[in-house]
C-alpha cells in the first residue's frame, strides 16, 4: 500500500535478501542535527496538509497512502528505519536476534517503551499485534513465515518460523506492523479503532474526520528527549492550488505530496524530493464489459505513447515505468522479456479493429483529490482515441475511488500505489490481495512470487521471483504501468530535521522548529 497516491502507501526497512538476518540492533537515541542547522528545540507545533482523508486507522485494512502517512506518528513498531531506509534501527524492541538454524526470531523489549497512556508495552501486546497482522484481508501475507509466538517473559518475544526469512525483519518495521494494547487495552474493538492508543512519538487528540487530525506529545515515548514539537496539526486539503496558497501564506508548514503540475509555483529551496517508491498504472477490470477482451486491453497498452505521457501528464516529474513493481524495491529490476513501455499505434489500431470492442465510451476514474493521475488521465484520452478507443475521464474522490476499484464498479482507473518497505514481499502481498490492483486478474502468480521472496537466499533468487510474476503480469495485460512519479513534499523554512524518505512515510518524532 505517494504523493496523494492510493495503497492504493513507517518508517521504512530495507532488504539485502539474506543481509537483514543479522543480530542485534545499534541505540536508539535522537540523531544529531544535520550540518549548518540549529541545535533542536523543544516546544511548537506545525501544520501539515493530507490530500485526503484517512480511511481507517486500522493499519491492516488502510488502502489510503494519507493513512500511511499518519500512522508512524501514532503507533509504533518493533523495529524502525533510518528515512532513507537502508538501515534497521531498534525501536519497541531494543534487539533483536535471528537464528536461520532453529527458524527463530527473539526479540528484547525496549524497558522504556509504553503507550501515550502510560502502559508498558509488554509481549502479551505483541503477541495480540501479531494475532491481528497474520489475520489482516490486505497485508496478512506480510506475516506468512511466522508459525508461532512464544511470550518466555513480558519483555522477550520469540517468533518461530515455518523457514528462515530475511525480509521479515523490514516488515517489522513499518505501520503494518504497529504493535497495539493486548484485547485493545480493554476495549472493544469498535472503540479502539476510534481513537486508538500507541507507542508513537503523538497521540490522538481530536479528530474531525475528513477534515483535520490533532496529535500531542506522547509524555510516554521511548525514545528520551522526543518528540520535540508539542503538536501536529493535520489538515485534508484536497486542492492542489489551495495546498499551495497556505503554503506560501504560513498556513501550512509541510505540504505532503505536492502536486506535480503545482511543483514549479512553489519557493525552490522548499520542495524536498526522494527517489519514489511508487508506480502510475492503468488499471482495467477484466471480468466485465469490453475490457474482457484481452486484445482491447492489449490495444491500450500498445497506444500509450509513454514518454509523451510522462513530459505532457506527469509535467516531466517522472519516469518511464519498466515494472508494475515499484522500482525502487531492492530485487525489482526490468524484467527481460516483458513489452512494458511499448508503444505501436498501427498495432493498437489493428487489436481494436479485431476485438469485440463497438466503440462505446469507456469510463476512466482517477482521484480528484491531489496527487499525479488527474493530469496523466487527461493526456491519455487522446492517446486511446488514435487508437479508435473513448475514454471519459471522471475525477473520485480517493474514498470514491477506492470503494469503485474494491467493489470491481469501474472499466478503467488511473491510480498510483506505493511499497511501505523495501521489499517486494510489500507491493507483491498487496498485489495479491487486490487481485492485482482491482483487476479481477488471477492473484496465483503474485501469490508464487510472494512465496518466493519469502524463502529467497540471495538476491538473484529474489529477482528471479519477481521477473517470474512480472512477466506474468505482462501476458495477462492487465494493468499497465505508465511512469515513476517524483515524490515531492514541501517544507516551511521554519521547519528543522525534515529527511526526505523514499516510501514517504515518516517519523515527526525529530522535528523540531528553527530557534
Amino acid at each position: 500500500m505517494g504523493k496523494s497516491a492510493t495503497r492504493v502507501t513507517a518508517c521504512g526497512a530495507t532488504l539485502t535478501a539474506a543481509g537483514l538476518l543479522l543480530t542485534g540492533c545499534s541505540s536508539s537515541s535522537p540523531s544529531s542535527a544535520p550540518s549548518g542547522s540549529s541545535p533542536a528545540k523543544k516546544g511548537g507545533s506545525i501544520a501539515m496538509s493530507l490530500g485526503s482523508a484517512i480511511d481507517t486507522w486500522n493499519p491492516q485494512k488502510a488502502l489510503a497512502t494519507q493513512s500511511y502517512r499518519v500512522f508512524p506518528q501514532v503507533y509504533a513498531s518493533l523495529l524502525r528505519s533510518t528515512p532513507d531506509g537502508k538501515k534497521l534501527l531498534p525501536a519497541l524492541a531494543s534487539s533483536y536476534k535471528a537464528d536461520p538454524a532453529s527458524k527463530t526470531l527473539t526479540f528484547t523489549l525496549n524497558p522504556a517503551a509504553k503507550f501515550s497512556d502510560g502502559k508498558p508495552v509488554t509481549s502479551a501486546d505483541v503477541k495480540f499485534s501479531e494475532g491481528l497482522w497474520s489475520k489482516g484481508e490486505l497485508y496478512g501475507s506480510y506475516f506468512s513465515s511466522i508459525k508461532s509466538v512464544e511470550t518466555p517473559d513480558a519483555q522477550t518475544v520469540v517468533f518461530n518460523l515455518s523457514q528462515a526469512d530475511a525480509t521479515l525483519p523490514a516488515v517489522l518495521s513499518t505501520a503494518n506492523a504497529a504493535v497495539f494494547p493486548d484485547k485493545y487495552g480493554g476495549r472493544s474493538e469498535a472503540a479502539y479503532w476510534k481513537k486508538p492508543v500507541g507507542a508513537g512519538p503523538f497521540m490522538i487528540s481530536k479528530e474531525t474526520v475528513g477534515q483535520s487530525i490533532n496529535l500531542t506529545r506522547n509524555p510516554h515515548y521511548y525514545r528520551p528527549g522526543l518528540p520535540y514539537l508539542d503538536r501536529v496539526d493535520y489538515k485534508v486539503v484536497a486542492d492542489g492550488g489551495q495546498q499551495l496558497l497556505q503554503f506560501q501564506s504560513g498556513a501550512l508548514d509541510v505540504v505532503n505530496g505536492v502536486e506535480l503540475e503545482a511543483s514549479a509555483q512553489y519557493p525552490k529551496d522548499s520542495v524536498v524530493g526522494a527517489p519514489s517508491s511508487g508506480v502510475s498504472v492503468m488499471t482495467m477490470n477484466t471480468k466485465s464489459g469490453p475490457l474482457a477482451d484481452v486484445r482491447l486491453r492489449k490495444a491500450i497498452a500498445l497506444a500509450i505513447d509513454y514518454k509523451k505521457l510522462v513530459a505532457g501528464g506527469y509535467v516531466g516529474e517522472a519516469s518511464v515505468a519498466t515494472s508494475l513493481l515499484p522500482q525502487q524495491v531492492p530485487g525489482v529490476t526490468k524484467c527481460p522479456t516483458c513489452t512494458w513501455s511499448t508503444t505501436d499505434l498501427a498495432e493498437a489500431k489493428k487489436l481494436v479493429e479485431q476485438s469485440d470492442y463497438k466503440g462505446q465510451k469507456l469510463e476512466l476514474i482517477v482521484p480528484s483529490d491531489g496527487g499525479p493521475g488527474k493530469l496523466a488521465a487527461q493526456a491519455l484520452a487522446p492517446m486511446l482515441a488514435e487508437a479508435g478507443i473513448k475514454v471519459t475521464v471522471n475525477p473520485l474522490p480517493t474514498s470514491s475511488l477506492i470503494d469503485k476499484l474494491s467493489k470491481s464498479g469501474f472499466q478503467l482507473g488511473v491510480i498510483t500505489y506505493s511499497a511501505l518497505a523495501p521489499t517486494p514481499i510489500d507491493p507483491l502481498g498487496f498485489l495479491g490481495a487486490t487481485g492485482v490492483v482491482f483487476s479481477q486478474t488471477d492473484a496465483g502468480p503474485a501469490n508464487k512470487a510472494l512465496a518466493g521472496v519469502h524463502t529467497a537466499s540471495s538476491p538473484a533468487e529474489v529477482s528471479d521471483a519477481v521477473n517470474g510474476f512480472e512477466a506474468a503480469a505482462n501476458t495477462a495485460e492487465s494493468v499497465v504501468p505508465l511512469a515513476v512519479p517524483n515524490a515531492l513534499d514541501a517544507v516551511a523554512d521554519r521547519v528543522q530535521g525534515f529527511v526526505a524518505a523514499p516510501y514517504q512515510a515518516y517519523c515527526a518524532d525529530e522535528l523540531s522548529i528553527k530557534n
